[in-house]
């Protein structure tokens, strides 16, 4: 059996435990089957960061869920967990939905991954500059385990109707926000990794990502998906339609 095949029979699998969520009737189901995330069992509490203190000194590590700014091997990070908002210098952004499928189409053509599955992240994006910004094509990045994933520009471009730097040419005027995905291609292993070991990036406007994190970066932005904001649990993904 191919790996493609079994990416697919787990997407069934997830499928058939697929439960109605109380609020809005919307599908959803665990992330990554049946693995237990590592997660605090209260809400996180947010506590005063310095930006230049070091991440584990101020608890913002894997462990203790911690949520603020920090830095880390010379990177300045902020970090929030899934269903909070990370605020950086020119754009605050949240995430709103995680989603796996086989194949993305726009209702006339149906592209497969090149790896196993897409992951598609919908955000949702606020400028806090004073002057417009355009959201761009590879400004956000996905960490799982090891592995760093750069966005599927092309399928964003061609394919995906959704794709946030697609929505309104990306455009965001002063105090506005806008909703739309991200696509990753990812491998059916780190797929298994997601509610464990799964990290978003997103860079401020006029930056783009790279699978390279350098000191040279001003600010950078991360939110969890192994953990929730509320509820101290992993999020919930839902099947893509």
């Amino acid at each position: 059996m191919t790996v493609r095949n079994k990416v697919a029979l787990a997407l069934l699998a997830l499928a058939a435990s697929i439960v109605v969520a109380a609020c809005g009737g919307t599908q959803e189901a665990d992330l990554a089957g049946t693995s237990t995330p590592t997660t605090p069992t209260r809400p996180v509490k947010h506590r005063r960061t310095d930006p230049h203190k070091s991440c584990d000194a101020q608890g913002i590590n894997s462990t203790q869920l911690g949520v603020g700014a920090c830095t880390e091997e010379g990177v300045q990070y902020v970090v929030a967990n899934y269903g909070g908002i990370a605020k950086l210098r020119t754009l605050a952004v949240t995430i709103t939905g995680v989603a796996i499928a086989p194949a993305d189409e726009d209702g006339r053509r149906k592209v497969p991954p090149q790896r196993d599955a897409f992951l598609r992240v919908t955000l949702q994006v606020q400028n806090l500059d004073r002057v417009p910004h355009r959201f761009e094509y590879g400004q956000t990045m996905l960490g799982i385990a090891e592995d760093n994933y750069l966005e599927s520009v092309n399928v964003e471009r061609q394919i995906h109707p959704e794709a946030i730097a697609k929505v309104n040419g990306g455009q965001i005027g002063p105090g506005e926000t806008l909703r739309g995905d991200v696509l990753f291609d990812i491998t059916e292993a780190d797929y298994a990794q997601i509610q464990r070991k799964a990290r978003f990036f997103i860079w401020n406007f006029g930056d783009r990502a790279s699978a390279q994190i350098s000191r040279r970066i001003g600010q950078l932005g991360q939110i969890r998906l192994y953990a929730s904001e509320n509820s101290g649990q992993a999020p919930q993904q839902q099947q893509q339609r």
